[in-house]
């Protein structure tokens, strides 16, 4: 029973040893066989530059608002600089603007203005932020006037009051006037008398008003004068730094993209570096020849080892096996 068991020991032993030589011999097979094909890297880092090819790119915010946002929307294509932007994208944003102080102006209409009228050099008027639906009402001085228009008024009249109408004749400044005399004769001296140009004024009658009437111990008889005057209509214009409140509004934000359609020719390039790490692969040249040899000498030098290693085991083997028997005991 004990040589069996040994005998089976033996066996298992040669089969392992068999399997193992198979084994080995395969992997010295598949290493010559795929020595030239071995691939030696060495892991490096390499900065990598890339160029991008492309358009500038605008954004264009549209003034403040409050409301409707219709009227600010972007613009489908712009210009600039000779070159065309198609619009890409838009929003709309919610912001609060800054209080902040800005020159404002506002007119005013002044019309029927005589030749002894002057226009105020202050004026109380209403000024409108349209994109923030914003109204104040400010003192401003008048910056300038504009003459809209030039006209006769024949509304022009005054009245006289005639004083010593019971004597034969009264005075109209230094001028002596008959009673009984037309007054209407005397329209350029009444125009004197009170400082009037003849040409802005011009009177065309003088009739008396009721009769007369004494007044401490003095006849009196007032008349109407009548008449025309040039007037103009003379728009004038005030303003001045007027502070402007903060408020909450939006505004519209839209982003273009230059269009290269156009012109391809001179185009933009925008430089990216990148680091990658690789694998150098050599399979060229004097370094495949020199790599093949040393990979099958450090093969063959292993499978000789082995061999050797496995000879000697075998060997070892079967004296031990050969000795057993003579050892037993009769």
């Amino acid at each position: 029973m004990e040589l069996m068991i040994r005998i089976c020991r033996l066996i298992k032993l040669a089969m392992t040893t068999k399997s193992f030589i198979i084994n080995t011999v395969f992997f010295i097979f598949l290493s010559l066989l795929t020595g030239p094909f071995l691939s030696y890297g060495a892991e490096e880092s390499i900065e990598i530059k890339k160029e991008i090819r492309a358009g500038d790119v605008l954004t264009f915010d549209s003034p403040e608002f409050v409301g409707s946002s219709k009227e600010y929307a972007p613009l489908e294509t712009v210009i600039k600089e000779g070159k065309k932007y198609y619009l890409t994208n838009s929003e709309i944003l919610d912001i609060f603007t800054q209080e902040k102080t800005e020159y404002s102006e506002s007119s005013i209409l002044y019309e029927g203005v005589e030749y002894i009228d002057r226009i105020p050099e202050t004026a109380w008027v209403q000024i409108t932020n349209e994109d923030l639906k914003l109204k104040q009402t400010v003192e401003l001085p008048v910056v300038s006037q504009v003459e809209e228009r030039l006209y006769w008024d024949y509304n022009f009249t005054f009245p006289i009051e005639v004083c010593g109408y019971q004597e034969d004749t009264y005075l109209l400044g230094d001028r002596e006037i008959p009673n009984g005399a037309p007054l209407t004769d005397y329209g350029v001296e009444f125009l004197k008398y009170l400082n009037l140009p003849e040409d802005y004024y011009q009177i065309t009658s003088i009739v008396w008003t009721g009769e007369p009437v004494e007044r401490n111990g003095d006849m009196i008889r007032n008349a109407q004068a009548q008449g025309k005057k040039l007037v103009k209509n003379i728009r004038a214009v005030y303003g001045g730094e007027v502070t402007v409140p903060s408020v909450q509004a939006q505004i519209y934000r839209g982003f273009y993209e230059e269009d290269r359609t156009e012109k391809q020719t001179d185009p933009l390039i925008y430089k990216n570096s990148e680091t990658a790490v690789y694998e150098r692969q050599a399979w060229n040249g004097y370094r495949k020849i020199v790599r093949y040899i040393i990979t099958i000498t450090i093969t063959l030098t292993v499978l000789l080892i082995l061999l050797t290693i496995i000879l000697i085991l075998l060997k070892k083997k079967k004296v031990e096996a050969e000795s057993e028997p003579d050892s037993q005991p009769d």
